[in-house]
């Protein structure tokens, strides 16, 4: 579906959470993880002409957070094309004690202004590997660095080892737990809050006083 002037898409995110003792059992059952940070689930898209329009994940604006001139700078780089791109990313600012203004990218709904429906998560991740990890500058253990202030973050992807990495996390404040998604689970439409999309995640949480898990 051509994607030709701009219009707010609900992004896909887990509304299923389990505990931590679960996640043995998605091991080697085709799901994949990515850590889940503390962070303002955010919409960015990108126009042809590079003009940004950015929400939270609820169609809102952002109340204590602005994208800056050098995001959009650096987002131009790594996305040069005059296509349009839409980026579902969590910004850690005001959540976070000593992170602030960076961007964390974790999938893309629209690609050189096609709206990907009936993509596969794992062809999603792959497009963005060719945009953010073939120019990332480092990496930390959890996610590819991608420009040269530590601004902006793209998430790694793991197939293994589920547990250990949930509990290799020491600082919960920044990052909450892992988010599992299926590899081929597809994009379905994105025009209400909660969609078809929510099948193929799931969210294990360290525990903390806003929930159990």
């Amino acid at each position: 579906m051509e994607y030709s002037i701009y219009k707010f898409l609900f992004p896909p995110r887990p509304e299923t959470a389990l505990p931590p003792d679960q996640l043995k059992r998605y091991e080697g059952q085709g799901w994949c993880a990515q850590f889940k940070k503390n962070g303002t689930g955010t919409t960015i898209a990108i126009s042809p002409t590079k003009e940004f329009f950015v929400m939270t994940r609820h169609g809102t604006e952002h109340k204590l957070w602005q994208i800056t001139d050098y995001h959009k700078q650096q987002l131009t780089r790594l996305f040069p094309e005059k296509e349009w791109f839409y980026l579902i990313v969590e910004v850690l600012h005001s959540k976070t004690k000593t992170i602030k203004n960076v961007i964390y990218i974790h999938d893309i709904l629209v690609y050189k202004s096609q709206v990907l429906y009936g993509s596969t998560f794992e062809s999603r991740q792959k497009l963005l590997d060719e945009h953010l990890k073939k120019n990332a500058l480092k990496e930390t253990p959890t996610h590819y660095v991608c420009d040269p202030k530590n601004k902006i973050w793209f998430a790694k992807l793991f197939l293994k080892d589920f547990s250990e990495l949930f509990y290799s996390i020491e600082d919960t404040s920044v990052d909450e737990g892992l988010v599992l998604k299926m590899l081929r689970g597809e994009l379905g439409f994105c025009f209400a809050e909660k969609n078809d999309n929510q099948r193929w995640q799931i969210k294990f949480r360290h525990p903390c006083k806003k929930y159990n898990f």
